[in-house]
């Protein structure tokens, strides 16, 4: 607060006045003008992006006309261009409060902000960042975001932050004009810091708060509770509220993300904050991401099934681990989540055993009449038989999603899962990835293959852990039923996950086949023991596979033979790009002779390297092994009929100068500089950014041409040496 007088200045900071007198009497009046000046330049010079009344709350002076300056000031910074700095003046704001805190300046922690932060136009301070200074040096770090309106996001994750460190995080969120996220999950806050962070936020009309995560905190019910009148009253700045902007202009959204997970909730805590979500009647329309998961909310949460049965624009909710009833949750959630609702999780959570029939037609009704969804998450929730089948005719019915991502995996299907899985998956016609991995299918996971291998929709299949307990004799049929699916010319899968399956020599057939598959692109067959002879397959595979982007092949007591294989066939490899580091199997080669796995395994990451930029080692093989095998005939034939047709118009080149058709020999003789252009534009080692493809005719179009001319001038020819004073007749287009 600033009181200015007329022969003196009053400013209060912290509860603390501080008086200024003038000197002369006759010019005291311009004296405190001049101050009053100075101060508001120097206040703007250091925030200059935030309005003089909202550093300075209350500013008194008598007689009004003398705010006049003040008020021109503000208008001239506002409307000029003055270059504030990197960041929002960040270094500036910075230093103002290291001296305000009495605090040493952190060089480093200046040029970070100004270099790095700029450099990737970061929105975010990440107080991780900064985790080598003590935490104390944070004080001034977090203050300088005060005024600061460059940054919008604060996080502070996985951080234990001291108490100052906190009520300095407080104190921002209760100033800021310019946070629209707030991420402080796992940083030890319990129910007090939920009731002042409440506080702060309350306190502060003008925060335009889309999000706030407050996960892997103790904060219990207690702390939920504080939260709650924080919930109830959030308004979005536009559509119907008080204010248009807030005073730097920035319109907020309302509350659209809250992360409670893993909080130590229980059902009442929880039904407290549906409550409060209810009550409040901006959230059904801007709240878009809700996660309670890890709370035990148990059976017990009314108000949230209220809350989720209302129309509301949710995309995202996340209620695994909860404890809660499966099939409870789907009569409210066809009610208000079937519009937007994309990604929906509930893994680790159970069946009603006494009313699962009962809600099991509204369970599979949902199915059949979302619009939006995307993720189901259905995880270790021991899915009863008849839950997974109206599961999978609820998609099944359902014309209005596609792209779907399922997640089935440790069920404990069983014979009876599987026998569902081969009646129903191939007419799931939404479905792009499907994970029914660990869940006990052994013997009939051939049939299930199968049934999967005629839905053309999914791309993405992990079934790997079932085959634990198989016996031997039938683990060559579960194969080769993967083999022939991904053999079929319209098959369509594109990642493929068979880990941990211990397969050992029966992963061979699938190695085979890979060198002339056409669709994969994703490969995972780690933990299968498949030694140096499946991992010598493997590479002869990989020396004529054309599509392979990424495998990962870690637990196969593979040996520096093995490596050394995967090393060597890699060179002729233009399209694998990412094979995570064998740890398990690395660690091995290590003990042995380090320095040999050292050498080895340098020379398939700088492989890997080489592939991920095409641009600086591209060669002829590579882009005839990216073009696939069709492309590479065609070059073939097309080189061919080239030399062929090269020796036709040389031969009746030859045969005398006054030949009536030169203009189909000129002809002819373009097609081959056509094609040669071809080849050196799709072979050479020429960038292609530096040439214009329009300039050049493909190699197919090409061959086409050239096997029309060839065709015409064999046929004249052989006329010509029959009869060598007959007229030729050359097409002339």
């Amino acid at each position: 607060m600033a009181v200015l007088l007329s022969v003196e200045l009053c400013l209060t900071v912290c509860d603390r006045v501080y008086t200024y007198y003038t000197t002369h009497e006759e010019n005291s009046s311009h004296e405190v003008d001049t101050m009053v000046l100075s101060l508001g330049t120097a206040l703007k010079n250091i925030f200059p992006s935030v309005p003089l009344t909202h550093i300075i709350r209350k500013v008194d002076i008598q007689p009004a006309k003398r705010m006049q300056q003040l008020d021109e000031l503000e208008r001239a910074t506002l409307g000029g261009t003055r270059d504030m700095g990197p960041c929002g003046g960040f270094s500036t704001q910075y230093m103002c409060m290291c001296d305000y805190h009495a605090l040493p300046y952190r060089e480093e922690v200046a040029w970070d902000v100004d270099t790095i932060y700029l450099s990737h136009d970061t929105r975010e301070l990440y107080l991780h960042d900064f985790d080598y200074l003590e935490q104390k040096d944070l004080i001034p770090i977090i203050s300088a975001l005060e005024y600061n309106t460059w940054f919008r996001k604060l996080r502070a994750s996985h951080s234990k932050l001291s108490h100052e460190a906190i009520e300095r995080i407080l104190h921002v969120v209760s100033k800021s004009l310019s946070l629209e996220e707030i991420y402080l999950d796992n940083i030890g806050a319990k129910a007090e810091f939920a009731n002042k962070l409440s506080l702060a936020l309350l306190s502060n009309s003008n925060i335009p708060l889309q999000k706030l995560d407050l996960s892997h905190n103790p904060l219990e019910d207690k702390g939920l509770n504080n939260l709650c009148g924080l919930v109830a009253k959030l308004s979005p700045v536009a559509g119907g509220a008080v204010h248009v902007s807030n005073p730097i202009g920035r319109q907020a959204k309302g509350l659209s993300h809250l992360n409670l997970s893993y909080c130590g909730l229980t059902g009442k805590g929880v039904n407290m904050l549906a409550h409060s979500l209810s009550v409040n009647k901006y959230m059904c329309q801007t709240l878009t991401y809700v996660n309670l998961a890890g709370n035990s909310l148990r059976d017990d949460v009314n108000n949230l099934y209220n809350f989720l049965a209302q129309p509301n624009a949710l995309k995202t909710l996340d209620l695994s681990s909860t404890e809660c009833a499966i099939d409870a949750l789907f009569g409210a959630l066809l009610r208000g989540c079937t519009s937007s609702l994309a990604h929906l999780i509930l893994s680790r959570n159970g069946f009603g055993s006494k009313k699962s029939r009962e809600m099991l037609p509204s369970f599979k009704q949902y199915f059949t009449s979302t619009l939006a969804l995307k993720t189901l998450t259905l995880c270790q929730c021991k899915l009863p038989a008849d839950a997974l089948k109206n599961v999978l005719l609820g998609l099944a019915c359902n014309e209005n999603i596609s792209d779907v991502d399922l997640d089935l995996s440790s069920n404990q299907l069983g014979s009876t899962g599987a026998q569902i899985l081969e009646s129903c998956i191939h007419g799931v016609r939404c479905l792009s990835a499907l994970d029914i991995s660990d869940n006990g299918l052994e013997a009939q996971l051939g049939p299930v293959v199968a049934a999967i291998s005629k839905n053309k929709s999914i791309k993405k299949l992990v079934i790997g852990r079932n085959l634990n307990n198989i016996k031997s004799k039938h683990v060559y049929h579960v194969m080769e039923s993967v083999v022939q699916m991904i053999q079929e010319e319209d098959c369509v899968l594109e990642s493929l996950s068979i880990n941990d399956s211990r397969l050992k020599t029966d992963l061979h057939n699938l190695l085979n086949a890979l060198g002339s598959n056409h669709c994969l692109q994703n490969l995972d067959i780690s933990g299968n023991y498949m030694g140096d002879s499946g991992a010598r397959l493997l590479a002869k595979a990989l020396q004529i596979n054309s599509k392979l982007q990424y495998i990962s092949y870690d637990r196969n007591n593979v040996t520096l033979q093995g490596y050394s294989d995967i090393a060597y066939a890699l060179q002729s490899n233009y399209s694998v790009k990412f094979m995570p580091f064998p740890v398990h199997d690395a660690l091995l080669c290590m003990k042995t002779a380090p320095e040999r796995t050292e050498n080895i395994m340098r020379r398939i990451q700088d492989t890997l390297y080489r592939n991920v930029s095409p641009m600086k080692y591209s060669n002829g093989q590579a882009f005839r092994l990216q073009q696939g095998f069709l492309l590479s005939s065609t070059q073939q034939q097309v080189d061919r009929l080239v030399l062929q047709t090269g020796e036709v118009v040389r031969t009746l080149r030859r045969s005398g100068s006054d030949l009536p058709a030169s203009n189909s020999l000129q002809w002819a003789e373009g097609l081959i500089s056509d094609a040669d252009s071809s080849k050196q534009f799709g072979w050479s080692s020429t960038p292609f950014y530096n040439i214009n493809t329009e300039d050049f005719p493909s190699p197919i179009h090409v061959s086409v041409h050239i096997l029309t001319c060839n065709f015409h001038l064999s046929h004249h020819l052989l006329s010509f040496l029959i009869s060598p004073t007959s007229h030729l007749d050359f097409p002339t287009n």
